[in-house]
Formats: C-alpha cells, structure tokens, sequence
C-alpha cells in the first residue's frame, strides 16, 4: 500500500463551482445527532423515514431485514451474490432497490443498497435501521460538523486545489483511495508509520493487534491494559484492550496520550481506523474526488 503523507496549510476556500472542479456547491444539510458515541442521520428511502449510522468506514449502506420489510424495497430481477466486509469479519446479504432515496432536499444518486443483519451499537429504546456508507457518500464533498449537529453534502470536487467551504484555518491530508471508499492516509503512533482512515461508525480509536506490536507493545503491555469488549457489524463480541499511547501525529496535529482499542480485527485497506472519539470536537471535510481530508488546524 501506497503511503500518502502530504500536508498543505489553507485558509478558507472560494464559494462557487468551476468548469475544472474546483469550487464548493452546496447541495443541502440535514441533521446528524450523536448518542453514546453513535453517529446518526434520518433519511427518505421510498419515502418513508429510516434512522441509520453515519458510518464513513462501511463500504455499502445497508438496511436492516425488519426496515427494508417496512419502506416495501423490492429485490432487483437480476442481482449479484453479495458480501458485507466489517473489521470483524463478512456477512452475507442481498440487495434490494428503492424507489426513491433522499437527504433532506439532497437525492442520493445510488438506489441500491445491501439489506443485512448488521449488529449495531445501542444508541436508544428503538433499533436503528441500519448504515449509511462510502458508497453514498463519496458521490459528494463531505463536511460533518459534530459539535453543531449538522452534516453538509457539496458537490464533488476533483481538481487538486479543492478546499473546504470553511473561514476557519485547516490542514489538508493528500490521500489515497482505497476499492473500499477509504480516504486512507499516513499517521505516525509512538514514531511508527502507519495509515489509517477515519470511520465514522466506530465509537473509539482502533488499531489492529499486528500493527501495535509494530509500535512496540508487548503481549505482556497489553495484559496490565484495561480489557474492553468491542462489537463489530458481522461477528460476535471482540476481546480488545484500551492502551494508553504516548502521542499520534495526523499530519501536523498531535494528540498525546491518546487511548486506543487494540484488537484482533481486520482492517484490510489500513492499519488503524480514527474513530468518532477523534471528531467529537472536530470538524471533518471529506473530498472524495480530488482525495484530500480537511481537519481544522486547531
């Protein structure tokens, strides 16, 4: 894999859409909450509300059975064997076609979605309905701001000036794009690069056991960690331990003393994955097209 560690510092971006794909056009906004760590947006599918995970880390958008049952979606007469990929293994499932999909004011170009038995995470009472994912998303400039409960759809720019539509100053991570829809980008843990993308859908910071025994924790390190249970959208329960880090660099921001789950999972296009614990005072731009990750400066 490809490391891709260039850093560019910006101020704020110039509104308007050009012919090159330059330029930000805002599509539309709708509200994103956040519940123990949970992430969460309601949509229009055949135009029936359904409540699902922000999840930038899941390939596909999946429904649950129960909800795809609900909104009436009908399987297409011809269809392809499908297999939902997570951190902690696949899971077998099917598609089904919409009617119609929609984000507010904002259609979403993809009507097929995979229909699953995702396991989620509790967030409240009534279950959630299931994941939106890469495959939706990266049709778009993303901007997700947490602390003001809003995400913002832009049209996608390509050209290698893209910029966020913000005033405020911000870094700009240059990545690469991996089969999956990850923006995946270079990191260094404890002085040790690695790459790493940011998945929505994970309530904390992740690394693969393989990849922390590279930065030098011990089988023995992890024995004195606290143990944790992490749950993953196609396996059982994962045993993992939360080990306290000396500092993380994502370009030129530095987190010290961070914690992070290690665990045996798989994360097949990257080393470690920066969970919703990272964005929580965080503003993200996700530019899927010309490849860059905007993160306020400070």
């Amino acid at each position: 894999m490809a490391l891709f560690a260039g850093i560019v510092l910006g101020g704020m971006s110039t509104a308007g859409y050009c012919a090159d794909g330059c330029g930000t056009t805002l599509r539309g906004k709708i509200v994103v909450a956040t519940l123990n760590r949970a992430p969460f947006v309601t949509l229009s599918a055949n135009s029936h509300p359904v409540t699902l995970i922000l999840d930038t880390g899941a390939e596909r958008t999946v429904l649950t059975p129960t909800a795809a049952g609900r909104i009436g979606a009908e399987r297409p007469a011809i269809e392809f064997p499908r297999q939902l990929r997570g951190i902690s293994g696949g899971l077998g499932s099917h598609e089904v076609e919409l009617r119609s999909f929609a984000a507010g004011s904002v259609a979403l170009p993809w009507h097929r979605v995979l229909v699953a038995p995702v396991t989620m995470a509790q967030v409240f009472a009534t279950p959630l309905d299931g994941l939106l994912g890469a495959d939706i998303l990266s049709d778009f400039d993303i901007d997700l701001d947490l602390a003001h409960h809003e995400l913002k759809f832009y049209g996608k720019q390509t050209c290698p000036t893209a910029a966020p539509d913000w005033t405020q100053p911000y870094i700009s991570l240059s990545t690469g794009l991996s089969r999956g829809e990850h923006l995946f980008f270079a990191v260094q843990l404890d002085g040790r690069p690695l790459t790493a993308f940011i998945d929505t859908g994970a309530q904390i910071t992740t690394i693969s056991t393989a990849a922390a025994r590279a930065t030098g924790v011990t089988e023995s390190l992890l024995l004195s960690d606290r143990p944790l249970t992490t749950q993953g959208i196609a396996a059982g329960p994962v045993s993992a331990r939360l080990h306290r880090f000396a500092n993380l660099k994502v370009g030129p921001l530095v987190i010290a003393n961070p914690e992070i789950l290690v665990a045996d999972v798989k994360i097949n296009e990257a080393d470690m994955v920066l969970g919703i614990d990272f964005l929580l005072q965080r503003r993200l731009w996700l530019s899927y097209g010309s490849h860059r990750v905007f993160l306020p400066s400070r």
